[in-house]
């Protein structure tokens, strides 16, 4: 109803769909519990459901039964709209719709729902329309949906992911983790070579590794020394280098 006054399009279209939905849920049920035993070769024996699959339907069935009753059309029986009108206030649509065309519109859908139900009948049931007729090549297809979906995303997917998983998870991802692993080993086997296990390689390590500290450290101290500072540090060296030189003299 709220559909049909604002929008008589989307009001067909529910009605349509409320059609086809009778039609093909009924053609379900037809199908599955009804007519001759189709061929069961590879199948498990029919046998009930246990009751922690059954109650649960139980309940969900109880439960969409009463929930209908909540909100019929009817002032006295508009439980659900009068409970969330503090929540929606004034945002809710006003029907503005008389009374006879509410029954009106509950009593067609109630008939097309019929309709759906009689057409599956026939059909599937009672055989008076041949299944060919009803259901055409494309809808047995379901449109071609699920082909134009396995053309246009499963195959090119499934090269994508082929080459992702034989290219660069193969060739790159464990490429770099196998060249991290060959890198280390051969600077392994290199630097194993400076462990000769003599003293005198090892003392020759140390003072070379004094002497460039030291040079280092003579760098930044000169770096960061002024001027004057500088020229003052070189008259005591040449002073101390000529003290040296007289001594030596001497």
């Amino acid at each position: 109803a709220n559909a049909f006054d604002t929008n008589k399009l989307l009001w067909l279209v529910g009605v349509v769909t409320a059609l086809l939905t009778a039609y093909y849920m009924s053609r379900q049920v037809f199908m599955v519990f009804y007519g001759e035993e189709r061929e069961r070769e590879h199948a498990s024996e029919p046998h009930e459901s246990p009751w922690t699959m059954t109650l649960p339907l139980v309940v969900l069935a109880g439960l969409s039964f009463f929930g209908g009753l909540l909100n019929l059309p009817w002032k006295s029986t508009e439980f659900l709209r009068k409970w969330l009108e503090p929540v929606f206030g004034e945002r809710l649509h006003a029907l503005d719709v008389p009374a006879g065309t509410l029954w009106a519109l509950a009593i067609g859908t109630v008939v097309l729902g019929v309709v759906g139900i009689g057409i599956a009948r026939a059909v599937y049931l009672r055989h008076r329309v041949p299944e060919d007729r009803m259901e055409p090549l494309v809808l047995r297809r379901a449109w071609y949906v699920d082909a134009a979906y396995a053309a246009a995303i499963d195959g090119p997917g499934r090269l994508l992911s082929t080459w992702s998983a034989y290219v660069i998870d193969l060739k790159v991802v464990d490429g770099a983790v196998n060249g991290v692993g060959t890198l280390v080993r051969a600077t392994g086997d290199r630097l194993r070579r400076v462990q000769t296990g003599y003293v005198r390689n090892y003392a020759l390590g140390v003072v070379i590794g004094a002497v460039l500290v030291l040079g280092w450290v003579v760098t930044r101290v000169q770096g960061t020394m002024t001027q004057s500072e500088s020229a003052q540090l070189g008259c005591i060296a040449s002073g101390a280098t000529y003290s040296v030189h007289g001594s030596l003299v001497v």
